[in-house]
């Protein structure tokens, strides 16, 4: 059994949207005294069913972020794709890492070139080479 407080932590919402989704009989919940206690396979369930949190978009209504995706071409995420596996199948340069306008640019950089590492040892492994 979990409290409002833990069912909002887990569903990525405040207790105070957890206490009107059972209002609204969107979130099975019984009274423990004083006290909403939900059973954890109901607020898994809710998870599954909805996994972001936050507000539904309205029709009409762009999400943050998202009015650029629509107008991408069909592919250019493959494009995308295959220019960052060909400048990150290697370790990033020191001059590549200098050019990093942030840490998080320099992050990203680390991160997408060990993806393509990993896929390469992958390879090898699977090939009975490493």
């Amino acid at each position: 059994m979990l409290s409002v407080a833990e069912s909002a932590e887990r569903l990525g919402v405040s207790p105070a949207r957890v206490r009107a989704l059972i209002k609204a009989g969107q979130l099975p919940a019984r009274k423990s005294g004083r006290a909403w206690v939900l059973r954890e396979e109901d607020v898994l369930d809710r998870v599954a069913a909805h996994p972001r949190a936050g507000r539904p978009p309205a029709a009409g209504r762009v999400a943050r972020g998202s009015a650029n995706r629509e107008s991408v071409e069909a592919g250019a995420p493959h494009g995308l794709y295959r220019e960052c596996r060909a400048l990150f199948s290697h370790v990033p340069t020191a001059a590549m890492m200098a050019q990093a306008q942030s840490q998080e640019e320099a992050a990203f950089y680390m991160a997408v070139s060990d993806f393509f590492l990993q896929q390469r040892q992958a390879q090898l492994v699977k090939e009975g080479v490493f």
